[in-house]
């Protein structure tokens, strides 16, 4: 029933916009909405971390530990993202770059997206899944052509043609996957559910599987961003507002990833073990090796968080194939690259704003001209380097502490990666942020995405400290288990 309710809220908050007079009501109403989503999802993801077995809401819904922390992370980037949005469509309104027209498209799309990443994690059936991650690429391609420049709509159609054709070998996987149940007889017991999977894993037929495991993971790795399905990604996450960046970047690679991880157990459960891990060996390597590269010749501050957000799905990748603790590693790798992440590309909205650039020639002195967004961008860019408390330090030891002894060479090449990724962060970021400026401007005011901001680092740095407390390691490994 919460669950319902959840997705019923959501529908109702995409609808309202149109109901409002001005841009003012359509933003109130927005938050209102945006705050009952994630209150709601509150209801709903809390209780799945404790339960001794997943929900299922009369076969409809599938929440376990790993669906009610999917479930959290979407409702709280949600908020924060509606919070940060506030700002920055007055501003851009203001500025005269969106009508009052487009400010209420840009809220119907910013939930509608919410709804159709709500719920892919949340439902019991495969094909639903499949769905709605296809409904999220519908929708968010309208957001990333949201301005409607040259620019912007060539990202969108190379979104939507690689996205669509890349699930779509999701699509196949999952037919695969259907068929390899019908040979055993009772593909009415599997239905093609997460909760009716487990019923079968013994009976379907090893080859087939892996044959579906690999649509799967070409499928929906293609959304995930994985290397070399990411050529879209780049262009997506840079091209549209800011702080749908951050959602893209923060939760809708993680939604993407959950049925990958789901499969995953499937398949392990028929197969030889490990034979699965190899391939997200493989895959996180390539997509962590190939954004080093890219880094340090990128030009476009949010073109280089793009580039970073294919490195870090590639960590929670490769984590994911190392045993149980690397399955520990990606659990916590997930919500601190979400948080940080989203964190940024916020934060690098407030930096548009003022400088009404992304180039890095000319943005600099950030701190000094914005110092509130400044500082926040630095916390926020020191957590994602996995300096400590952030708990992507955590991941990444846990990471190379499962990797180091079976994937030597492996992990070789990937601190390799990660040290030039880091190198390339410093020599990039740290000129904008503490060089010269002629422009001194006004002093900036602190402001709602502030907050949002701040709310998404304190909770960081909470999960980085909460993991060496008692409960919150309780809970991670009830997470890291399903994985």
């Amino acid at each position: 029933m919460t669950v319902s309710l959840l997705l019923m809220v959501i529908l109702v908050a995409a609808a309202m916009p149109y109901l409002c007079a001005t841009t003012k009501q359509v933003r109130s109403l927005a938050m209102i909405g945006s705050t009952s989503i994630f209150l709601l999802s509150l209801f709903v993801g809390i209780p799945a971390l404790f339960a001794p077995a997943a929900v299922t809401g009369a076969g409809l819904w599938y929440i376990d530990a790993l669906g009610g922390f999917f479930v959290l992370l979407i409702g709280f980037v949600q908020w924060t993202g509606t919070l940060v949005s506030m700002t920055y469509m007055k501003e851009e309104e203001a500025h005269g770059t969106v009508t009052a027209a487009k400010v209420k498209r840009y809220f119907v799309l910013l939930h509608l997206f919410v709804l159709a990443m709500m719920l892919a994690v949340v439902s019991n059936n495969t094909g639903i899944v499949w769905v709605a991650l296809e409904g999220t690429t519908l929708v968010t391609t309208l957001l990333v052509g949201f301005y409607e420049r040259k620019e912007s709509l060539e990202a969108a159609w190379k979104y939507l043609i690689l996205c669509s054709s890349g699930i779509a070998f999701g699509f196949l996987g999952i037919l695969v996957m259907f068929y390899a149940a019908s040979t055993t007889g009772a593909e009415g017991v599997i239905g093609m559910t997460w909760s009716g999977s487990a019923l079968l894993e013994a009976a379907l037929p090893v080859s087939v599987v892996k044959i579906a495991f690999v649509l799967l993971l070409i499928g929906f790795g293609t959304k995930v961003g994985l290397v070399p399905m990411h050529a879209w990604l780049p262009d997506a996450h840079s091209s549209a507002p800011s702080p749908i960046s951050g959602m893209l970047s923060g939760v809708l690679l993680n939604a993407a990833l959950l049925p990958i991880l789901r499969f995953k157990n499937i398949v392990d459960g028929v197969a030889a073990p490990g034979w699965t891990d190899q391939l997200l060996i493989v895959f996180g390597v390539l997509s962590i090796a190939l954004p080093a590269a890219f880094v340090l010749v990128q030009r476009d501050y949010k073109r280089l968080l793009a580039y970073s957000s294919i490195e870090h799905m590639g960590l929670i990748t490769l984590s994911a194939g190392l045993g149980a603790i690397g399955s520990v590693a990606a659990t916590i790798h997930i919500a601190g690259h979400a948080l940080a992440k989203s964190a940024l590309f916020f934060a690098a909205g407030n930096i548009l704003l003022k400088y009404h650039s992304t180039k890095f020639e000319n943005v600099s002195g950030v701190t000094r001209i914005l110092p509130y967004t400044g500082g926040l961008f630095l916390v926020a860019f020191l957590a994602l380097l996995g300096v400590p408390p952030s708990p992507l330090f955590a991941s990444e030891y846990f990471m190379a502490a499962a990797a180091i002894g079976t994937h030597p060479y492996a992990t070789g090449a990937v601190f390799l990666a990660l040290t030039i990724v880091f190198a390339g962060f410093v020599r990039l970021l740290m000129p904008m942020l503490f060089g010269e400026s002629p422009d001194r401007g006004g002093r900036e005011r602190w402001n709602i995405s502030h907050t949002a901001i701040t709310l998404n680092i304190v909770l960081l740095i909470g999960l980085g400290i909460a993991l060496w407390i008692a409960p919150g390691e309780a809970i991670i490994q009830r997470i890291a288990e399903i994985i």
